[in-house]
């Protein structure tokens, strides 16, 4: 039990750190991948209800497209706002020159979250299905879609890291683009991106962009070395009975 408990951690410490760069020279084995698609699938949901489509891509070709649409990674100087990011008739925009594509995504396989409105089994969700302007329905079964998704692309990517690949979340990107691409009017939640480490590489060295490209003052070295992706640390406070726990082993 102690040596499964110790792999269990290994793997969350795995999942919770995005993998920028990607082995492509190697190949998901299909059984490997099929029992990656049968972990997404099989997630649970509110009372089992569908609340999303999965597309799996292993074509390289069809992976770079997505990847050409993840130009948004800002980069962003702590509570700087001027003139790099806001909100235009109704629509958020950020600046294209200080911004990078999410080279997570470039990866031997790529799942991505796709949108969908299953049967309902309850009445919340019924009412949402009406197509009535009901923003309390329709609020509580849009986050109900998020759980959903989250928590299938949890045990998704935990699955991965169980099995010796890495992994990289991506939410930012051109949704309209990417739903052309994969021929589908539902609308992209989460992309996904799973394959095999470089072992000689930093985890957080771009696939692709080198420092020239990037803006004076977010370069990470010289001007041909890839350019390096920050890292960022978060703080969940935990409470067991009501009292604070103290999470031991953290990363």
């Amino acid at each position: 039990m102690k040596n499964l408990r110790e792999k269990i951690k290994k793997a969350v410490d795995v999942t919770q750190r995005a993998q920028r760069n990607y082995d492509l020279s190697k190949e998901i084995l299909n059984d490997d991948l099929a029992t990656l698609i049968y972990a997404a699938s099989n997630s649970p949901s509110k009372q089992n209800e569908t609340h999303y489509d999965l597309y799996v891509f292993t074509d390289k070709q069809l992976i770079r497209k997505i990847y050409e649409e993840t130009k948004l990674f800002l980069l962003m100087q702590q509570n700087e706002t001027e003139d790099i990011y806001g909100e235009k008739n109704g629509e958020f925009w950020q600046s294209d020159e200080r911004s990078v594509h999410n080279s997570q995504v470039l990866a031997n396989a790529l799942f991505v979250y796709f949108e969908h409105r299953g049967d309902p089994r309850g009445g919340t969700h019924a009412q949402a299905h009406k197509g009535e302007e009901n923003f309390d329905s329709e609020l509580k079964y849009h986050t109900q879609i998020g759980y959903s998704i989250g928590v299938s692309s949890g045990q998704l990517t935990l699955s991965a890291a169980l099995m010796g690949y890495k992994t990289g979340y991506c939410s930012a990107f051109f949704k309209g683009p990417v739903k052309k691409i994969c021929n589908t009017e539902r609308m992209p939640k989460l992309l996904v991106g799973i394959g095999f480490e470089n072992p000689d590489l930093d985890r957080r060295m771009h696939a692709e962009t080198c420092n020239r490209d990037i803006p004076n003052g977010f370069r990470t070295g010289s001007s041909d070395e890839k350019w390096r992706f920050p890292s960022f640390d978060k703080n969940i406070q935990v409470y067991l009975n009501n009292s604070i726990y103290n999470c031991q082993n953290k990363s």
